[in-house]
């Protein structure tokens, strides 16, 4: 056994705000199932994020100004841990999500 335990996922993580996206690369949110934010991103020539894992899902929700900022509603659906990706011009991104009951 080790003399320190691993902490888990979640309590290093922070509970997850309204909005997420490319400037919170890096961080670590904590979500409940049930629990929605919004990923929003302002660079209408950026890549289509993406979830890996299947605790979130990410819907798109349709834009009805002419920002060029694109939303995707981002829904915990199961215990577990996700990442959702993205590249801009600039750089790529990845935001953790670890989802609990």
């Amino acid at each position: 056994m080790s003399p320190h335990p691993t902490p888990s996922p979640a309590s290093s993580a922070v509970p997850a705000p309204r909005f997420v996206g490319p400037s919170d690369n890096g961080q670590t949110y904590a979500m409940a199932v049930g629990q929605t934010t919004t990923l929003r991103i302002s660079d209408p020539d950026a890549a289509e994020p993406e979830a890996e894992g299947t605790a979130v899902l990410l819907i798109a929700v349709a834009n009805v100004t002419d920002s060029g900022a694109r939303e995707w509603e981002v829904r915990a659906v199961e215990p577990g841990t996700s990442a959702i990706v993205g590249a801009g011009k600039d750089a790529s991104w990845e935001i953790t999500l670890v989802v609990e009951d």
